[in-house]
């Protein structure tokens, strides 16, 4: 008796976890779709109808607790990122405009408990940003970026998530950005008061709230972590045109420069 009813809850949580995977790759497999068609449609108002149903779609299925651990790895147009103490996923995808620009999405999947969570959608604002070095932002004013790596640090018990990001931004430019989040009551906060770093005409001038790194498109330059040394690398700028002020001219020069974590901020050692 006893182990018929052992098969039997078996067969049925295992029944249960059968159709949460099935519903959830039915749900990525239909939002990968939306997603390709979004990058390949050359119709504007066409793309624009099908970001507004991606957003839909896969803020429903955030909701769902069972999503958080689901690796959506059919999803390739869509960069997840997960918090390295397994807090929180990012969600951010772009979809092309007029002239080269582009509007980025974003969506926070936080994990309340092992079985809630909560959706947060990021708002790309960055058109109405005159200085977004410095400014405010916020889920409703977001900088707008697709994130692509985030490393984790803490300093009087706060933990700091620093993003690493992308924005294509025009013909002619690229932006990678450094933005470091934090937490206060399950709410996301962007931004703050995290960068020392000397002066330099191809670095923005400071004191920033967010490091954003613009330089010639299709030059290859990297910002990346070195997470044994807590270190973010930087390519070392120098402009093909003797012009540090003209952004659409930095490239490269062979050179690395970095910033360390240090009592709460990102350090740039002076050379």
């Amino acid at each position: 008796m006893y182990k018929l009813l052992a098969t039997f809850i078996f067969l049925h949580f295992f029944c249960n976890s059968l159709h949460a995977q099935n519903s959830m790759d039915s749900a990525a497999i239909s939002i990968q779709i939306l997603a390709t068609s979004l990058q390949e449609n050359p119709n504007l108002s066409e793309r624009i109808s099908t970001n507004s149903l991606i957003q839909q779609k896969l803020f429903f299925t955030l909701q769902n607790s069972q999503s958080f651990k689901y690796n959506f790895d059919s999803l390739t147009a869509i960069k997840r990122i997960s918090a390295p103490d397994g807090q929180f996923n990012i969600f951010t995808w772009q979809v092309e405009l007029a002239d080269g620009k582009f509007m980025q999405n974003g969506i926070i999947q936080i994990k309340i408990t092992e079985d809630s969570v909560k959706i947060v959608s990021l708002k790309d604002g960055s058109d109405e940003m005159e200085n977004p070095e410095i400014e405010d932002c916020s889920i409703h004013n977001w900088l707008g970026a697709i994130y692509y790596d985030i490393h984790m640090t803490d300093h009087n018990g706060t933990k700091y998530y620093t993003l690493l990001g992308y924005d294509e931004y025009s013909t002619a430019m690229t932006q990678k950005f450094i933005e470091v989040l934090h937490f206060e009551n399950n709410e996301p906060i962007l931004g703050g008061d995290y960068f020392i770093y000397p002066p330099d005409d191809t670095y923005p001038s400071g004191p920033v709230k967010r490091f954003i790194y613009t330089y010639k498109k299709g030059s290859n330059a990297y910002v990346k972590f070195e997470k044994n040394y807590n270190a973010i690398i930087l390519s070392e700028l120098s402009s093909i045109e003797n012009n540090l002020n003209k952004k659409s001219t930095l490239v490269p020069s062979g050179d690395e420069v970095y910033f360390v974590w240090k009592n709460g901020k990102w350090v740039m050692p002076k050379k």
